[in-house]
């Protein structure tokens, strides 16, 4: 597997720094564009990589506006997800110059699933979506006393948009996989903040997404963590249900922690997502 980085202008000229992992060798079969979940990075697709390289994949991921290598100075914030829509049309549009006449798909987790749904849902002629316990609906708890993210009020929002809140997520609900737990926790570079204006774009485009779930018209397969504690499972059920696509798909792993990419029996979830895959290439 080969994985090399760079630099590319998402909106407003920003630089915004991506990286890419390529099958050693033979035909690329189709290209992916990979995103992570709130507080991490696109480091995280490290073992993802190594799976769908081997299978002919490439995998394209970029670290998130507020994340690591493009926190700037402001790390858990993120101004609009509209900005991140913008990055990732762009960011696509450089990727189908490099994959020509192959198809482009996209993943996501968490909140990265978040992403990819709202970007599939104003792209009809997306090639493809696949999601992992994408964030629609939050259990996450802030410092401010008994709060959850979605009754941050508008008032500390317009006061002070860029306050930034603890958002310290326990490690040990993200996966049973003691190898990966262990790296997870000793990550300098995840983030445990957000800002008061990111956490209520979260809940406002959470929102949005099942509002809109109607419109989603491009294949989609949606991975859910049985035993998932992070978001509110209900609320991915609720959005598959309202999905018009003729042709979606939803799996459900009993048992399974958060990171379903990251969990002790993730062979099965890739080898699903590996079936789907070449069924739309």
């Amino acid at each position: 597997m080969k994985n090399e980085t760079g630099y590319f202008e998402g909106r407003e000229l920003k630089k915004l720094f991506y990286q890419y992992w390529l099958p050693d060798s033979g035909e690329i079969k189709a290209y992916i564009i990979a995103f992570h979940g709130w507080g991490t990075h696109s480091d995280r697709f490290k073992s993802t990589a190594e799976y769908f390289t081997e299978k002919g994949y490439a995998i394209y991921a970029f670290d998130l506006r507020g994340h690591w290598r493009n926190a700037g100075d402001l790390p858990g914030h993120i101004e609009s997800m509209d900005h991140i829509q913008k990055d990732t049309l762009l960011f696509m549009d450089i990727l189908h110059e490099i994959a020509g006449d192959k198809k482009v798909f996209l993943i996501g987790y968490s909140f990265g699933g978040l992403v990819s749904l709202i970007f599939a849902i104003h792209h009809p002629k997306l090639s493809g979506v696949l999601v992992s316990s994408p964030l629609l609906g939050m259990f996450l708890k802030l410092s401010m006393g008994k709060k959850v993210i979605k009754s941050v009020s508008k008032t500390l929002v317009k006061l002070a948009p860029n306050k930034i809140l603890d958002n310290i997520i326990d490690q040990n609900q993200l996966t049973s996989d003691l190898k990966i737990l262990r790296q997870h926790i000793a990550d300098k570079h995840k983030i445990e903040v957000i800002s008061a204006k990111s956490a209520t774009e979260i809940d406002k485009f959470s929102k949005w997404a099942i509002d809109n779930a109607s419109n989603l018209l491009c294949p989609v397969l949606i991975m859910q963590a049985g035993d998932d504690k992070i978001i509110d499972k209900g609320k991915t059920k609720e959005f598959f249900e309202k999905v018009r696509s003729k042709d979606k798909t939803y799996r459900e792993y009993d048992g399974f922690l958060h990171e379903l990419w990251n969990e002790k029996g993730r062979a099965q979830v890739y080898q699903d997502m590996y079936v789907w895959l070449e069924k739309h290439i």
